[in-house]
């Protein structure tokens, strides 16, 4: 802009040394518009750069709190595994003594469902991700009544779509809010269930899902994830 504002000054100056013919006031004129116009296109670049700017800000505070949150319930996993993981050596403390006076051909200790679920958790935390799937395929299978069974389809979900098994992965999804469709994490499977359907063309069902939650929380920070899936399937 401080360019254009120069050669605009310099072409003012220069036009006085000139004669004044209706040749070069035509000339002049045109030059002048022409500096105009990039003038005006200089500052329509700045204000869309500008808003960009202020998208990308919104959208990183989005991502930020989202990890956040996710680091929270994270968190409360390891610390409620901690607490199981404790209770249970207290109770082997107690029972020790009993325990001497048994017989010594005993059958070794099954895992508590919280256990067995904090293993195949490590594994995705480790990048074992085929291993990760067929634990929680097993966790889900041996411990049917266990609330963590909705945690661990949850999680096969993720694997999938981290595997770019979107098909798989819309079927962990859609069997979790059939099963449980006031599952704690609803909001983020359905964001990522809008997201895969309108990856893999069922444009229309990813639309409604995804403004269904826009509508059921506006100012939550999964309806503005929502919001920019949206924009980027248009």
């Amino acid at each position: 802009m401080v360019a254009a504002s120069v050669s605009l000054s310099a072409t003012l100056v220069s036009a006085n040394s000139l004669p004044i013919t209706d040749d070069a006031r035509g000339e002049l004129l045109l030059q002048i518009e022409q500096l105009r116009q990039e003038t005006q296109s200089l500052r329509g670049l700045m204000e869309e750069l500008s808003n960009q700017l202020r998208t990308m800000q919104a959208d990183e505070k989005s991502r930020y709190l989202d990890l956040d949150r996710r680091l929270g319930e994270l968190i409360q996993i390891q610390r409620d595994a901690l607490t199981t993981q404790s209770g249970n050596s207290a109770n082997t403390v107690v029972t020790a003594p009993q325990a001497e006076n048994a017989s010594t051909a005993t059958e070794p200790p099954q895992l508590s469902a919280q256990e067995a679920y904090n293993l195949a958790f490590q594994m995705i935390r480790e990048r074992q991700f085929e291993a990760s799937l067929e634990a929680m395929a097993s966790f889900i299978l041996q411990y049917p009544d266990s609330e963590l069974i909705h945690d661990a389809r949850f999680w096969r979900g993720q694997v999938y779509d981290v595997l770019a098994d979107d098909t798989k992965a819309i079927q962990e999804y859609e069997g979790l809010l059939a099963i449980k469709p006031d599952y704690r994490r609803l909001s983020q499977v359905q964001i990522k269930l809008g997201k895969l359907y309108l990856k893999t063309g069922r444009v229309e069902e990813g639309r409604q899902l995804l403004n269904a939650l826009i509508s059921a929380d506006p100012e939550s920070v999964e309806a503005g994830l929502a919001r920019r899936e949206l924009e980027a399937s248009r």
